[in-house]
Order: structure tokens, then C-alpha cells, then sequence
């Protein structure tokens, strides 16, 4: 079960907020977010949902030991080692199983069985989140839970319990013991969970769709022509963007409805002027992890510009491996430390140059500087997602063929046809990914306060827009086929 099907819209959420709202007292209803996400998880799979469960005790357990060990700090950073390594061995059964076999056949001509290993609903998210829990109470930033149903709420939220946001602890302890749920919260939850299922049923599966025509992943790649794959990856950027946004969106839009302040898990990143600020923007809540949990333990910049290296290199097999059991997904964030690692050296020349130039004449060059680094950065991300499609090195190797092979197969008349038929969605979708509509809401909301217009036909007109992205969603999954999110997988 997923936030896009039928079932979910119109049979599980509105049982849900229907019994959830029948209850007062906030401890009856972290009671029923409890049993409806148990439920929620459960169409995963009952032996996924005891290895949850497990996981959940054992992540509470520690929080628990680590607190009564406040005064041996040794033992609390042991009992902490020891749990994280539990998380990870879980984790790596599960996801890299498969990864470790294949590779080791290959690399000593073994013939090991490939075991059949399914990968549980949310594994990666959920155990960032045990982590995070057990890391924060471990250096004092968090107390531990003492009530394992609420511990168990936090971890297993159906809100964020497939794709994240991985919400930390510390901002939701707070709502989980005391929170308000009135008209205004519901209709603001609901407003963004509207606009995230219009975004993932309307944009991003047909930006998928056109992907796998212009840009098969699997098969047919050797076919296509350089335009076709061109236009191809623009369509799988956009579709990255707006599928995994969009979750984040009804994510974000569901908590809040029931009382709940998600953070923020983008910040358009395709309008970013340099790599390390697409990073700040895109997947918030995975960065922030790896900063605080890897990154800065390690020493993060404070030891020197070779150390700093070394650690975002770590960093960024990290992330890498994270997204996936396959070689172009460690390329993927060995490709993206490249490009991080170039930008700290330019920084660091430039600082140790200390440029000075005429006041008129520096805001021409950053002006300049910033469409030349925007122009950069589209190109890097573009070029990255390429890599992250395709999990066969020789599909890859053909596909950037196409890329660099510019002497044929640019007077394609079915791509033409194709972009001219999509012309407008596929505005529309570059559009969605900027802040031009957030900022058309605000400057409307503005305009109607200075023009003394009620508020409430500002809300009505909100209202209307909700509804039309929900109707319209509604049609495009009874007249379409089934696309799941695209980090599922993950």
C-alpha cells in the first residue's frame, strides 16, 4: 500500500482521520496512529513487521541503557557501537546480500546461491531513525522514551515509515505528548498532501512515462538516438524531482493534519547555483544525517583540508551505497564527491587569493558567476541522474554514448513530435520544480490584505485548487497504470 493508491485515498485515510477525530484525549489517539500504522506496515508483510518490531525494542532498550549509564561515558559509547552495529548487520543482510554474492561469484568464479533476500517496507528510513534515536540520547540531546507504544509511534509512523523524511526524535518528542489538531492544521495537511498526489500522479509518472520511451533503462537503449536521450534525462530529472518531492509533500501534509510540524525534506534544488548547495536543498533530511552522524564525528573541517576530504569521501560512498546494492550507485556518489571536493579546492584557492575587485564591477561578475554556476550545476545533476538510472554498467556505457556521439541522430522526427506533444507538461513540470507558484500564492495572499479582502475568500480560493489537484489525480490513477515511488527501492 502506497499514498497514491486507491486504497489508501479513499479507504485507509478516511477511516483513519474518521476514528482518529472520534478520539479526544491525545493519548487515545497516539493509540490509533499506532494501530493504523501497525496496519499500514502489515501490507508489507507480517515477518517484516516482527523484524520491526524487534528492531523498535531493541532501539528502546538502548536509549534506556545509555541513559542509566550516564556517568560512564565509555560504556554508553560502547552500548551505542554495539546497537548501531546491530541496525547496520540487519540492514546489510536485507540490502546488500545480493550485492555481496553477485560480486563475489564474479570476482573468484564461485558459484555461491544467490539467496532470496525481499527487502523490507522502509528498512533504510527506519533504521537512520534508530540510529538518529540511540546517537542523540547517547551525547545528551534527547532524553530517552520511557514508553515503548511511544517510541514505537516514532519509529513506525505510516506518515514517514516509507520514503522520510527521516524525522529525528527531538522534533517530534513534543508533539507526540502534547499537540493541537484543529480546523486550520487538518485543512493545511490536507492542502499539501492534495498538491503532493497531483504532482506524483499528473507530473512525475508522466515524466517516467516519457523516461522510458526516450530512455529505456533495461532494454532498447542502443537504439535511441542522441536527441531521444537527450530529452530522455531531462524527463528522468524532472520525474526524480517532482515523484520524490511529491511523497515528501504528502508526507509532511499527513502529520500536519493530524498535529504534527515535519520539516522540510527540499528546497528546489534544481534552482541551485553550485553542487554543494544542490545537497543542502535535495534530501534534507538524509544530508543533515550524514553531516551530523558521520561527517562531523569524524572530524568534518575543523582537521585540516586533507582530513576534510577524506571524510566527505566517506561521506559520499556512503550516500551512495545508501541509495542502492549496485556499482553505479557507489559511481553515483563518487561522481557527486568529485565535483564537491573540486568546489572546497576553488573555495579554498579563492580565499587564500583573497580576490578584490571594484564594487560595479564584482556585482557584473557575480551576477555572471551565478547564472555560469547555475548553467554548471543543472548540467552536473542532469548528467548524475543519468548514472543513477542504470544499474548495468554496459546499458550505462551505452547510454553516454549517445551523450557524446553528437554527428548522428539529431533530425529524429518522432522526438520532435514528442516534444511537441508534451510541450506544455513538460514546462509545467520546470515550473513545479521552482519557487514560482509558492511565490504567486504569497503575492496574491498580499495583495488581497492591501485591497482589504476577507481572508476567507483567499482560503476558498485555496480550497478550489486543492480540489482540483485531488479530482484530477483521482482520474489520472483510474486511468493510468500503476507507478510506485521510484525510492521505495531504497
Amino acid at each position: 500500500m502506497t499514498f497514491s493508491s486507491m486504497f489508501f485515498i479513499l479507504g485507509f485515510l478516511p477511516v483513519f482521520f474518521l476514528i482518529y477525530k472520534i478520539f479526544p484525549k491525545q493519548s487515545s489517539r497516539n493509540v490509533m496512529l499506532l494501530l493504523f500504522s501497525l496496519l499500514f506496515y502489515l501490507f508489507g508483510g507480517l515477518r517484516f513487521l516482527i523484524l520491526l518490531l524487534a528492531e523498535s525494542f531493541i532501539g528502546w532498550l538502548t536509549g534506556l541503557s545509555i541513559e542509566k549509564a550516564a556517568e560512564r561515558k565509555r560504556l554508553q559509547r560502547s552500548i551505542l557501537a554495539v546497537s548501531v552495529l546491530i541496525f547496520l548487520a540487519v540492514l546489510g543482510v536485507f540490502k546488500y546480500t545480493g550485492f555481496l554474492f553477485t560480486n563475489l561469484n564474479q570476482a573468484f568464479g564461485m558459484n555461491l546461491l544467490m539467496p532470496s533476500v525481499a527487502l523490507p517496507l522502509g528498512i533504510s528510513f527506519y533504521t537512520f531513525k534508530l540510529i538518529s534515536y540511540a546517537a542523540d540520547v547517547c551525547h545528551g540531546k534527547v532524553s530517552a522514551e520511557k514508553s515503548f507504544p511511544l517510541f514505537l509511534t516514532y519509529v513506525i509512523c505510516f506518515h514517514t515509515i516509507q520514503q522520510g523524511p527521516i524525522v529525528r526524535y527531538a522534533d517530534m518528542k513534543n508533539e507526540l505528548e502534547t499537540r493541537i489538531l484543529d480546523r486550520r492544521t487538518f485543512s493545511e495537511g490536507m492542502y499539501r498532501f492534495s498538491l503532493g498526489l497531483a504532482k506524483k500522479t499528473i507530473l512525475a509518472d508522466h515524466m517516467g512515462t516519457l523516461a522510458d520511451q526516450l530512455l529505456p533503462a533495461t532494454s532498447g537503449i542502443s537504439a535511441v538516438s542522441p536527441a531521444s536521450a537527450i530529452l530522455g534525462s531531462i524527463c528522468f530529472t524532472l520525474q526524480m524531482y517532482l515523484d520524490f518531492s511529491a511523497y515528501s509533500d504528502m508526507a509532511i501534509g499527513l502529520g500536519r493534519a493530524v498535529g504534527f510540524r515535519y520539516k522540510e525534506n527540499f528546497n528546489y534544488p534544481y534552482i541551485a547555483s553550485s553542487v554543494k548547495n544542490f545537497w543542502r536543498r535535495w534530501h534534507i533530511s538524509l544530508s543533515s544525517f550524514f553531516r551530523d552522524y558521520v561527517y562531523i564525528p569524524l572530524g568534518g573541517n575543523r582537521k585540516g583540508f586533507a582530513r576534510q576530504t577524506l571524510n566527505l569521501l566517506a561521506v559520499w560512498l556512503l550516500t551512495g551505497l545508501w541509495h542502492g546494492a549496485d556499482w553505479n550507485f557507489i559511481l553515483w556518489g563518487l561522481y557527486y564527491f568529485v565535483f564537491i571536493f573540486l568546489e572546497n579546492l576553488f573555495g579554498l584557492l579563492r580565499k587564500n587569493r583573497a580576490l578584490k575587485s571594484d564594487s560595479g564591477r564584482s556585482s557584473v561578475f557575480s551576477v555572471f558567476a551565478r547564472i555560469l554556476g547555475h548553467l554548471y550545476t543543472i548540467l552536473v545533476f542532469n548528467f548524475g541522474w543519468v548514472i543513477f538510472r542504470f544499474t548495468d554498467f554496459g546499458q550505462l556505457k551505452s547510454a553516454l554514448s549517445h551523450f557524446l556521439n553528437w554527428s548522428s541522430g539529431w533530425q529524429d522526427a518522432s522526438i520532435l513530435l514528442t516534444l511537441k506533444n508534451n510541450l506544455f507538461i513538460l514546462i509545467l513540470c520546470v515550473l513545479v520544480s521552482t519557487p514560482l507558484f509558492p511565490a504567486l500564492s504569497r503575492r496574491l495572499e498580499i495583495w488581497m490584505q492591501e485591497k482589504r479582502i476577507s481572508k476567507n475568500g483567499y482560503y476558498a480560493m485555496r480550497l478550489a485548487y486543492a480540489g482540483i489537484c485531488f479530482i484530477l489525480a483521482i482520474c489520472a490513477l483510474a486511468g493510468a497504470t500503476y507507478h510506485p515511488f521510484l525510492y521505495n527501492q531504497f
